[in-house]
């Protein structure tokens, strides 16, 4: 009996620390950069996020670069913004975050299936049915987990600041 409880003990722990989203450093450049030419040498396709001086955001796929203008493809249409609008612009990167919830509900469920398999002990329920309705639990859980972790993972560098005027 004393084991069965150790063992609850442990995957409860184990199933509280996957709910709680993760601590993340900052992940903002430090090196901030007030030259445009920075910003030439991101390649096509790139996601970039910009904020206007009017507070404004745009974000989209960049298109091309010149001395005076940063064009974007902003969801169907292209955008065109010009230098003197642009307050900052920051490089997206970081894939989605589904590989990240599937490890997640993957390891949810393995750990409610163990739960449920130890705390059931009831010949009505019975082991099977335990481990199944625990495992169905934690994979949600597990699944939220890893979809805050993966969401987490994505980063934005600043490429590119304006003077104050």
């Amino acid at each position: 009996m004393f084991t069965s409880r150790k063992i609850l003990a442990i995957s409860l722990a184990l199933t509280v620390s996957l709910a709680l989203p993760p601590v993340t450093l900052a992940q903002e450049s430090t090196a901030q950069t007030q030259e445009w030419s920075s910003l030439k040498t991101i390649t096509a396709g790139s996601n970039l996020d910009v904020k206007l001086k009017t507070g404004r955001r745009v974000k989209g796929k960049l298109i091309n670069v010149s001395d005076t203008a940063l064009s974007l493809q902003d969801r169907d249409k292209p955008t065109e913004l010009t230098r003197g609008d642009v307050l900052s612009v920051h490089q997206m990167s970081g894939g989605a975050a589904t590989k990240a919830t599937l490890i997640g509900a993957g390891v949810g469920a393995a750990i409610g299936a163990g739960i449920g398999a130890g705390i059931t002990g009831n010949p009505d329920v019975g082991k099977p049915r335990g481990a199944a309705i625990i495992g169905a639990l934690g994979a949600g859980v597990g699944a939220l987990g890893g979809f805050l972790v993966g969401k987490s993972g994505h980063k934005r560098a600043l490429i590119y600041l304006a003077k104050e005027p």
